[in-house]
């Protein structure tokens, strides 16, 4: 069950307790898409936008299932990876940044990983959502077609 299944519930309160802030017209909140190809036992790196949020969490939802499971998050008290994110290879957030980074991407890895940041540097405070397609390739998708000489 775990706090995936209470994500949503979880976000609503953090928005209301996090210094007063108000819910944010669901209108305003942004959505980004973005797709990464990889291959298994390299580096990627996701990225949840330029600016580092107030606060964030990455999920990460695996093909043809829509749980969404916690990987990583910052609610202002420092970065924590959670157990999955072993799973799926070995990964970190870059120092003072949102990106999460994996390293040695594992066959497991394939799905869709979702940022939900919080900004309230603004007014009224925004949340965007980055979800990120990242698909594995076989290293025949990646090689280069044989040159007919």
């Amino acid at each position: 069950m775990g706090i995936a299944r209470f994500f949503p519930l979880l976000c609503c309160f953090l928005l209301v307790f996090v210094e007063g802030l108000d819910i944010p017209d669901p209108d305003e909140i942004e959505y980004i898409r973005q797709h990464v190809e990889a291959t298994i036992n390299s580096t990627v790196h996701l990225h949840c936008g330029s600016n580092v949020p107030t606060l964030f969490i990455w999920v990460f939802s695996r093909p043809g299932t829509e749980k969404n499971e916690p990987l990583a998050y910052n609610y202002g008290q420092g970065s924590k990876l959670l157990a999955l994110a072993s799973t799926l290879g070995e990964i970190s957030l870059l120092t003072n940044t949102t990106t999460l980074v994996i390293e040695g991407v594992s066959d497991e890895a394939e799905g869709v990983y979702t940022c939900q940041a919080l900004y309230d540097m603004d007014e009224p405070p925004k949340v965007k959502f980055y979800y990120t397609q990242l698909h594995l390739q076989d290293e025949e998708e990646r090689s280069p077609p044989p040159s007919s000489d």
